[in-house]
């Protein structure tokens, strides 16, 4: 049973159920907030991506609906040919909430007073809806497209093989990870980007041993853990 679940745990069908709650809430969250007397601030990834989409004259809406068939329709397809079933055992999914909710406990204790997420009132609910989008959207970029871009790099230009290749990609898409943080108001210094490059480090073995699912959703627990600290 811990092999399938192992298994089965990081695979892109369960990531994809088990991140979609959060997904749906943090969407509907923000139509939510923009009709509320509140300023709030979308995480960076978040923005990033709109950004772009709006540059390309698409609406946001479209273009989200349609990504998120495209890649219902890949899932299932791998979920078919790998593991010959769609069935969803729900005592994984609990399985999961527990290990998010560790992981995201090791991630509090390695970040100590630096955070990887700014808390833009004193508004709980708003807080924590952020908390979600901030979980998926910056595992997407750094994690999933990052990590993939860097691996395929690594064994284009330089032969390399899986493992070597991922450790790098690893290295790297941490840098970025922390790098990003200090776009906006803050400004860089060391200690600061010390602490979020080795959580980025963590993030991304974490990816690459147990998926985005799991992973998405450590990060969000982990900001819902920061906002109860800072609000």
């Amino acid at each position: 049973m811990i092999k399938d679940y192992i298994e089965k745990s990081r695979s892109p069908w369960y990531s994809f159920i088990f991140a979609f709650p959060a997904l749906v809430i943090y969407e509907l969250g923000l139509f939510w907030m923009r009709n509320v007397e509140f300023t709030y601030i979308q995480n960076g990834a978040d923005v990033l991506i709109e950004q772009i989409i709006y540059n390309s004259s698409f609406e946001v809406l479209h273009v989200s609906s349609t990504i998120f068939f495209i890649a219902l329709i890949f899932v299932l397809a791998y979920q078919k040919k790998k593991f010959k079933s769609l069935q969803i055992n729900m005592k994984y999914l609990n399985f999961m909430i527990i290990e998010s909710l560790i992981y995201a406990s090791v991630l509090f204790f390695i970040m100590g007073n630096i955070y990887l997420m700014d808390v833009s009132s004193n508004d709980l609910l708003c807080n924590i809806i952020l908390s979600f989008g901030a979980g998926i959207y910056e595992e997407l970029i750094f994690r999933v497209l990052l990590i993939y871009v860097f691996i395929q790099l690594m064994k284009f230009l330089f032969r390399l093989g899986n493992f070597s290749s991922q450790l790098y990609a690893i290295f790297f898409s941490a840098i970025l990870f922390s790098l990003f943080h200090f776009i906006g108001i803050e400004s860089f210094n060391n200690e600061a980007f010390a602490v979020r490059f080795i959580a980025g480090i963590f993030l991304a073995i974490l990816y690459v041993q147990r998926g985005f699912g799991i992973t998405a959703i450590t990060h969000s627990i982990y900001d819902i853990f920061v906002i109860f600290l800072l609000t």
